[in-house]
């Protein structure tokens, strides 16, 4: 079996010529699946992927070499955990861009010329498959694919915009992305059950179990040449633009735009489609849909699978018993959504996973970003090399509280501070604004019930925790 190209998808609504099917090469056959080997790799010598998750083996020939346009420098340590940034020379339209991952959360990062991927998975799944590579590989293919079909190809009529330097509109964009997430969703899930059921021993079972977790995901692709962002989010996942408006009185205030679908049980879109499909069922409790915190999501086979595929399991190959309550599957699927805007100079761009809304607003998040930018704006263009480490920036332990923030606030629907019974007191002190934010997500200013939370992992904090991921992308 194959993972189809994306443009199976999309072909039929932009009317192009039938193109060549991409398949996934033999590195990402079932085997390496199974194994969860990383496979981050520059795609024919022009395109570079990374991540940050893993400690990636740089002796290898498929490594960037030391002049790659993307260059890594490591901050200092905190919080006992190395975080990353894009240094000098950054990708092509991005001024920098910052992130922090901890526990179950992976960050890949794709860039050739002018187009950038940048993605966040959490959840098991991630670790379980290694579905981070998988489906940012499968992206990036797609797209390059994509935008070289229209390259070269001259017989297709073009946007009027797009004679000059022909270039696939956003809604072929937009297609080919949630065709590349579905159809790698759909190759693992397949690939691993496959192997399951090749044989009548159980020596493969651990690989069904394997599908049962689950990950979601936000992906944010930037076109800097025609100033487009695209961003892709599939399950509890957040993308939030914040874009700087001056007030009467000359100060500076951040509008906040909300980029990503919340595909959760107690969005009402999301309940009256899944009602709707299975109708008769109860499948929905207040915020859950079979005890799952999400509505859309990779993996998750026992929402995906027959009623006769997971008694087989159950039978023959250590699967759990069936959920009697699981009666019309599919429950959930892997389709994002996408939403597409267009880039203003000083726009920034915050993706998470879900943890952080649970701790931050919207608003907050974006004004947090704000204050950090009031303090650390001229160090933005600053190089960064090792006789200018970002360990100089300056410090400014101030508390700020949230309506200080230079940003609109709305109803504070988050939930983490009120169960810890602390209020929001935030701080600015870090030289990267993922850190920035994640340190005011979990205390900011209670340095003691920062440390407390520091010390827990998910599975022991009694909900306390949870893991995190976030990008920070500042735009030119």
């Amino acid at each position: 079996m194959v993972l189809r190209s994306a443009f199976h998808f999309t072909r039929r609504r932009i009317k192009c010529s039938i193109l060549p099917t991409l398949v996934i090469p033999r590195v990402w056959m079932a085997t390496r699946i199974a194994l969860g080997v990383s496979a981050a790799i520059c795609l024919a010598t022009r395109n570079n992927i990374h991540g940050d998750s893993e400690k990636e083996d740089t002796t290898t020939a498929n490594s960037p070499a030391d002049s790659s346009p993307l260059s890594f420098i490591a901050e200092k340590e905190m919080w006992e955990h190395q975080t990353r940034y894009l240094g000098s020379p950054t990708p092509e339209g991005l001024v920098r861009m910052y992130w922090y991952t901890w526990f179950e959360t992976r960050i890949r990062i794709a860039s050739r010329g002018s187009r950038t991927l940048i993605s966040i998975f959490d959840g098991d799944l991630v670790r379980r498959v290694n579905i981070a590579d998988i489906v940012q590989e499968n992206l990036w293919r797609n797209l390059e694919s994509l935008f070289l079909w229209y390259r070269l190809d001259h017989n297709t009529p073009h946007p009027v915009e797009h004679i000059d330097k022909p270039h696939p509109p956003p809604g072929a964009v937009c297609d080919i992305i949630e065709g590349a997430v579905k159809s790698s969703d759909e190759y693992v899930l397949n690939q691993l059950l496959g192997r399951v059921f090749s044989s009548t021993s159980k020596k493969n079972a651990v690989d069904a179990m394997r599908a049962t977790s689950a990950s979601c995901l936000v992906s944010a692709l930037y076109e800097a040449d025609v100033r487009l962002l695209h961003v892709a989010s599939l399950g509890n996942m957040r993308g939030i633009l914040g874009r700087p408006r001056e007030t009467e009185d000359g100060k500076t205030v951040y509008d906040v735009h909300v980029l990503s679908v919340d595909h959760t049980p107690d969005n009402p879109a999301e309940k009256s489609h899944i009602q709707g499909l299975h109708s008769g069922e109860d499948v929905t409790e207040s915020t859950e849909l079979f005890g799952r915190p999400y509505t859309r999501a990779l993996g998750d086979g026992k929402l995906k699978w027959s009623p006769g595929v997971q008694s087989r399991l159950h039978r023959d190959y250590l699967g759990a018993p069936p959920d009697p309550k699981i009666k019309t599957p599919p429950y959930i699927s892997a389709q994002p959504d996408v939403n597409t805007i267009a880039i203003l100079p000083g726009d920034f761009l915050v993706l998470s996973s879900h943890w952080l809304t649970e701790c931050l607003t919207d608003e907050e998040v974006v004004g947090l970003v704000g204050v950090w930018l009031k303090k650390n704006q001229d160090h933005l263009y600053r190089k960064l090399d090792s006789s200018n480490p970002p360990e100089d920036l300056p410090t400014d332990l101030a508390v700020t509280l949230p309506e200080d923030l230079p940003v609109d606030l709305k109803d504070d629907k988050s939930v983490m501070y009120r169960r810890w019974n602390v209020p929001k007191r935030f701080i600015n002190e870090d030289v990267n604004p993922a850190t920035h934010l994640a340190r005011n997500a979990t205390g900011g200013a209670d340095t003691d019930l920062r440390r407390a939370l520091l010390q827990l992992a998910p599975f022991e904090s009694e909900g306390n925790v949870k893991s995190l991921g976030i990008a920070v992308v500042f735009f030119e």
